[in-house]
């Protein structure tokens, strides 16, 4: 209701629907309704935009150049204990990745965990009771 309020219509036409419905199928059913309404807010409007894309061959290497002088800034700014640590921080990283891992530690399922026994579970529904097993 609010876009309504907000600009400026009416907040209860929100609950009109079978009136504008009813609206919409008498003017399709005098024809060319779907017609004018393409013709007036599509083709006759006089609004648009244009939009035109020009293909950057140079676009990547200065992308690239970016990213190198950024990187450079970055390693300028650091100590050598601090680049050091990266690198052995890196090694052990690629170390660790490259181990095998343990999957016993993952939760796991087993046919022997899972009852063989039907659950009823009661339901009440439009005034109804329903069993579902």
């Amino acid at each position: 209701m609010v876009p309504y309020a907000l600009h400026g219509g009416d907040p209860l036409d929100l609950f009109r629907i079978n009136e504008f419905s009813e609206r919409i199928r008498d003017d399709y059913a005098k024809g060319g309704f779907f017609e004018g309404l393409i013709e007036k807010h599509m083709l006759s409007n006089p609004h648009y935009l244009e939009m035109r894309y020009t293909a950057d061959d140079q676009l990547a290497a200065r992308e690239e150049q970016n990213e190198v002088e950024h990187l450079q800034k970055l390693e300028d700014r650091l100590s050598e204990e601090e680049k050091n640590s990266i690198v052995s921080e890196a090694a052990r990283l690629i170390k660790y990745q490259e181990t095998e891992q343990d999957l016993n530690v993952l939760p796991s399922l087993t046919l022997n965990d899972i009852s063989r026994d039907l659950e009823t579970i009661q339901s009440h529904r439009a005034g109804r009771v329903e069993f579902f097993e």
